[in-house]
């Protein structure tokens, strides 16, 4: 065969393969849109149904909707499709009573059956729907993939706990944090914070139980969102951990809870950790919480603290003499004459002091 022969065969075959890609590539793409034009058809009729069920089930005549939506099975789309992206927006009744329909179609049970599941994504998206239901059968599957070998499943374990929002998931979740499955597979401590902070008060119980955890990052955890959370039987556990814990981080923790939930009976143990601490953020910290108290025999010990050899925590210091009004200004304009043992500090807060109330700092700055 000539070359020339050999070139011809080789640009039809060429020609052939460009075609048929092309027609195929045209083929799939009419079939995306068809897909795509049948689905917003499916939701254009199911989405009715669903408002007109949301806006008279309180009024009873909304069985034959119920049943309709109970038995709806769409090519494209599904009822949970759409409300999975609905249940996050709604509150009290109308969600329960969507949950209810997902329980009568056998959604839930689904659900708890995928967590089980060998495929990574059956699981999430199991567990997501199990936390936008919010139900508490849910808890023990969710709690379960708070080991799972995939991070992406086990945020949302820890978001479908928060979601849910029980002692039981707070609890769930604490336990598997402090446990050696959770040194396994660890979770960054943010979405285990912003989860607990979620399930808010009802976390109380197991967040004080876990200031005696083995973990640090858990004991860290719970001191911070116990003083978020606003939680003041709590003051006397945090002030033991701010007193003893060897964690410069479960210190610092007790120590933004105790600013936090400002007892005047924390203002002995805070000053006692300006005379003993050497973490330099956790006597910031104690600073900052003594000046919220705003106890006045604690003015000598920031003062003191004023002239400490790190600058973060003399302007820790200094600033938490402003609250204390005329007598803490006057306290800094003192220590602002002096040329070392704090006066910088106190010239700097003084001028930002200033210039936040637009008054002159009576010191030659």
């Amino acid at each position: 065969m000539s070359t020339g022969a050999i070139l011809l065969i080789a640009a039809t075959l060429n020609l052939a393969l460009i075609i048929g890609l092309s027609l195929t590539t045209a083929l799939l793409k009419a079939r995306r849109e068809r897909r795509a034009r049948r689905h917003e058809q499916e939701l254009a009729l199911l989405r009715p149904v669903m408002m007109r069920y949301l806006a008279t089930w309180e009024d009873g005549d909304a069985h034959d909707l119920a049943d309709m939506l109970i038995g709806y099975h769409g090519v494209t789309t599904s009822f949970e499709e759409l409300v999975a992206g609905l249940l996050p927006k709604l509150r009290g009744a109308d969600r329960s009573m969507l949950v209810d329909i997902l329980r009568r179609r056998g959604t839930i049970d689904q659900a708890r059956q995928g967590t089980g599941s060998r495929w990574a994504v059956r699981r999430y998206r199991a567990v997501e729907l199990l936390g936008a239901a919010g139900v508490s059968e849910g808890i023990p599957d969710a709690a379960a993939l708070l080991g799972d070998r995939n991070t992406d499943v086990r945020l949302a374990a820890v978001r479908a706990l928060g979601r849910i929002g029980t002692v039981e998931a707070a609890a769930a979740l604490l336990e598997h944090l402090d446990s050696d499955e959770g040194r396994k597979h660890p979770i960054p401590p943010h979405p285990v914070t912003m989860a607990l902070l979620r399930i808010g008060t009802d976390a109380t119980d197991p967040l004080t139980r876990a200031l005696e955890a083995g973990q640090v990052e858990v004991r860290t955890i719970a001191t911070e969102v116990l003083g978020v959370l606003g939680v003041y039987p709590a003051v006397a556990g945090l002030q033991a951990r701010m007193r003893l814990d060897p964690s410069a981080s479960v210190r610092l923790g007790a120590t933004h809870a105790l600013g936090r939930l400002s007892m005047p009976s924390s203002a002995g143990d805070l000053t006692a950790m300006l005379r003993t601490e050497e973490d330099v953020e956790v006597l910031a910290a104690a600073c900052a919480a003594l000046g919220r108290i705003i106890d006045p025999s604690t003015i000598p010990d920031l003062e003191h603290a004023v002239a400490h050899p790190h600058p973060t925590v003399r302007v820790a210091a200094a600033m938490a003499l402003v609250p204390f009004g005329a007598t803490g200004l006057d306290r800094l304009r003192e220590i602002a004459q002096r040329d070392a043992e704090g006066g910088d500090a106190a010239r700097e807060v003084l001028a930002r002091n200033s210039i936040a109330t637009d008054t002159t700092p009576l010191i030659s700055l």
